[in-house]
């Protein structure tokens, strides 16, 4: 209760009084869809500068700052959303977030930790915890490595963590995964309305976070399991297992929402609103900043078309929005310094991926090409009926309609053409990031969905039928992933092993480096539940992305050589070397030196012991080879 507390003073005081505040003082009537976007756009971006800076008050300033634009006391614009119109479908996304995700990653009773197998939670917990260190933050799990990613949600994250106590795994798991829902909820209501939608349409569109395609047609193959996944369209997954998608996409359709302010004539504040959106996307998610690009690109390509003008204000307004969004996403994407992801030419690849999770092998490509109009029609769903209202908002003539289309529709080209995959340590291939244009255009060509549905249901008197039939078409395989996740079984970290980290949480600083083997079972625990640091990891898959397959190799080799050797000078030298404080050991594991008058014992039991480094002489020098590895894994620590 304490954890869930905390979690709401964050979100009101520092994403509600912003997103208000900031709207107030642009001297506009509010609108409550934009309400989260501005604030998480506003709290990712304060807690940064105060990161950077070295200034921690600069962020509680900022967010008074912000927030005292409601003492101007705007009134809400006339055509705001109805709260109501939220009610049915945010009672169903927390059945389905309390049936899935709400019981992981917390403590057990027994004083172990019950974590969650499935998601990347254990990365966005680490990243989280190294947010409230001295800029710049480092990779979890490979301690010196600087990261460069889209942590936008994770800032958020860790200014929760920092200024109210909000563990990350609760954020995570809890809070989250319900308030990101609920603010896409409201924007998608919110752009429906400005694409012509009335009532019906927006009582429905808030559905379509929880709805999915007809992967539930393949069930009957053998294999045919998590069916959400299998054709890569549906946001299901990414929302339960809070992947920063959904608060990007609320950012890129709350940006669209304020164009199509400006654009109807509301005043230049509204341009402003979306300019400092799409700006903030990218570090939210580079894939839907990227996407969105080429959807504004396209925009103003057919405004010029259409005017027959460079200077057109159709034109001009989504080339602004262009431009703001190019910046974070060439820092992005030129940042890497790990295994670079392969952008290939890969016609119908997807469609080969799906068939393969189907045990659908070895496909020749005459029957590839056969396969892949039924495989769009089931990544596609109930949205096909939406194509051709897409279509007509792509050639039409406002550019906020343009931009929602183009950003529907340009999805499963760029998924179905290409393919876009790193490689771990083991030079295995990772999945393809592609799927993420699939998912993406999956979520916004609802609306286009919901606009034909409810034209449908204004035809005539057979409304109960067709909404029927919609939620038949729709919702099958959204049945099967809460029913299969509900009895996943949570993977439960020993209390022995919990004991032994908080000992050394306990005894260490935020930040201190831990020695540990980089065994694959568990997350590193130093990382996600303490906040310290670890030289090497095994759990995540992907993080040749953040570093060189060499440095992944040299920091395994180094922590073999520790826990291998029996002479205490040379497992001195290297737990100096790397700037270890603390070891922990789990289970079996052991170290052959002897430690007396190095370790000191913090936390010893059967299953877990954790120790203090304790160099009691001065390290003697190692080998030149040893040399070299030391300093490359110190990074620019």
């Amino acid at each position: 209760m304490q954890q869930v507390t905390a979690g709401l003073v964050f979100v009101l005081l520092a994403l509600v009084g912003p997103g208000l505040g900031l709207q107030a003082w642009a001297r506009v009537a509010i609108d409550p869809s934009l309400v989260l976007p501005l604030g998480a756009a506003l709290a990712a971006f304060a807690y940064w500068l105060s990161l950077v800076t070295g200034w921690p008050w600069l962020f509680p300033a900022l967010v008074a700052l912000s927030a005292a634009g409601l003492l101007r006391r705007r009134a809400l614009v006339a055509d705001a959303v109805p709260g109501r119109a939220l009610w049915a479908p945010a009672a169903a996304l927390v059945a389905l977030l309390a049936a899935t995700q709400y019981a992981g990653n917390r403590p057990a009773t027994d004083g172990g930790f019950l974590l969650d197998p499935m998601g990347d939670q254990p990365l966005h917990a680490g990243i989280a915890w190294e947010l409230t260190l001295p800029y710049p933050p480092q990779v979890p799990g490979l301690a010196g490595i600087p990261l460069r990613y889209h942590y936008g949600a994770d800032l958020v994250r860790a200014a929760a963590l920092r200024w109210t106590g909000l563990q990350p795994y609760d954020a995570l798991s809890r809070v989250e995964p319900t308030l990101w829902a609920l603010g896409l909820m409201l924007v998608l209501a919110s752009i429906t309305a400005r694409l012509g939608g009335g009532r019906l349409a927006v009582a429905l569109v808030p559905w379509t976070v929880l709805a999915s395609d007809f992967s539930f047609a393949w069930a009957p193959f053998h294999g045919a399991v998590w069916w959400t996944d299998l054709f890569r369209g549906n946001l299901l997954i990414s929302l339960a297992f809070t992947n920063p998608v959904v608060p990007a996409l609320m950012l890129a359709l709350g940006a669209l929402v304020a164009l199509s302010r400006f654009e109807n004539g509301e005043g230049r504040p509204w341009l402003a609103m979306a300019l400092v959106q799409t700006a903030a996307l990218p570090f939210f998610k580079v894939f839907l900043g990227a996407q969105l690009c080429l959807a504004l690109a396209l925009a103003a390509a057919w405004a010029v078309v259409r005017r027959r003008s460079l200077t057109s204000a159709d034109s001009l307004a989504p080339v602004g929005l262009l431009l703001a969004g190019l910046p974070g996403l060439f820092w992005l994407v030129t940042g890497s310094t790990g295994e670079r992801v392969a952008v290939t030419f890969a016609p119908l690849r997807m469609v080969r991926d799906s068939l393969a999770n189907l045990r659908i092998d070895d496909v020749s490509p005459p029957a590839l090409g056969l396969l892949a109009l039924p495989w769009l029609i089931a990544s596609l769903g109930l949205r096909v009926v939406g194509l051709r209202r897409a279509g007509q908002a792509l050639v039409g003539s406002s550019g906020a309609g343009t931009t929602t289309g183009a950003l529907a529709l340009v999805g499963w080209p760029l998924g179905l053409l290409f393919h876009a995959s790193a490689r771990d340590v083991n030079q295995v291939e990772l999945p393809s990031a592609t799927i993420y244009f699939v998912e993406q255009s999956g979520a916004v060509l609802w609306i286009f969905t919901v606009l034909a549905v409810a034209a449908w249901c204004a035809r005539g008197r057979h409304v109960v039928p067709i909404l029927a039939g919609a939620a038949l078409l729709s919702f099958p395989s959204t049945m099967e992933f809460a029913w299969r996740k509900a009895n996943e079984r949570l993977l439960t970290v020993p209390a022995a092993h919990v004991r032994a980290i908080r000992a050394i949480e306990e005894d260490s600083r935020p930040g201190d480096r831990v020695l540990q083997r980089p065994g694959g079972r568990y997350p590193p625990l130093p990382v996600v539940l303490a906040g310290r640091r670890v030289l090497y990891e095994r759990f995540t898959v992907y993080l040749s992305q953040f570093a060189p397959p060499d440095e992944l190799a040299r920091r395994h080799e180094m922590l073999f050589r520790f826990f291998r050797t029996t002479d205490r000078d040379e497992a001195l030298a290297i737990a100096r070397a790397v700037g270890a404080t603390h070891l922990v050991l789990y289970g079996p594991d052991r170290v052959r030196f002897d430690g007396a008058g190095i370790l000191k014992p913090l936390h010893e039991e059967a299953e877990a012991r954790s120790y203090r480094l304790e160099p009691d002489a001065a390290a003697p020098e190692v080998d030149a080879r040893s040399r070299g590895t030391f300093r490359s894994s110190r990074g620019d620590d």
